[in-house]
């Protein structure tokens, strides 16, 4: 079941502070990201990887964020259309945590099954303090939806991995994307928001812990490195502006 191709979704942009990019980081000036999901292709499994904003969502952030950008065409539903898919054509979707710029758009596919940690399933419906801000619970208290709640890295499909890299939240987990002709590829979701996160080993200014968070980025590295591949960040706009983006792919 060889992987086919590797597709990368843009999802709109929106605004974060410094302060939540990077640990450490004191500014409080506002830059403009992007939000994206990927879809992976392999010879009879279609597996989707993170959801995105939900569009029900979409118009308050409109109003309220001045960088936010978010156009017809950005709806997952039209992107997926663009590859010739829709919702029901998705047999897996893996959620790299539920935050809502990842895990907005899950009620969009109420005939697959959705893969998450566990742990982060568990935290999500009772999370602590400032943390709860970036969970909204309508966007995964979804009534009869099937999930594969995982413990640690699991096979999603041959050539298709789910790594656990908590840190960000506590039950976090990445993408390994095992390409034919590229070579390997790790989705890091929030493990890793932007290629300076990756490079300098810095973990992201939201950070339940960053001890597992920093150990989670070294480990994806690791793992890159062992197998010849790469690292792609979540929310990196000068990484974005360079991917290859659907409706092309990457093989």
């Amino acid at each position: 079941m060889a992987v086919k191709g590797l597709f990368a979704l843009q999802n709109g942009f929106m605004g974060f502070e410094k302060s939540g990019l990077f640990f450490g980081e004191r500014s409080a000036e506002k830059v403009q990201i992007p939000v994206s999901c990927y879809l992976v292709r392999t010879g009879d499994t279609t597996i989707l990887f993170d959801t995105g904003l939900s569009p029900r969502a979409v118009p308050g952030l409109l109003r309220n964020d001045p960088l936010a950008k978010f156009s017809e065409a950005d709806l997952l539903v039209r992107r997926l259309d663009g590859i010739g898919l829709e919702p029901g054509d998705v047999d897996v979707v893996v959620l790299s945590h539920l935050h809502y710029d990842h895990a907005g758009g899950a009620f969009l596919f109420p005939g697959s099954e959705i893969a998450v940690q566990q742990d982060e399933y568990s935290y999500a419906h009772y999370p602590a303090g400032f943390f709860a801000t970036y969970y909204y619970k309508k966007n995964f208290d979804l009534p009869g939806q099937r999930w594969r709640l995982l413990d640690g890295d699991a096979e999603i499909v041959p050539g298709v991995t789910a790594l656990r890299s908590d840190g960000h939240t506590p039950g976090h987990q990445s993408l390994l994307v095992e390409l034919p002709e590229s070579g390997p590829v790790i989705l890091a979701g929030d493990c890793c928001y932007w290629q300076e996160s990756i490079d300098k080993e810095v973990p992201p200014g939201v950070v339940w812990d960053p001890t597992r968070a920093m150990h989670s980025i070294k480990r994806l590295k690791t793992i890159a490195r062992l197998m010849g591949g790469r690292v792609f960040p979540s929310h990196d706009p000068v990484f974005w502006a360079s991917a290859i983006q659907a409706p092309d792919a990457y093989r």
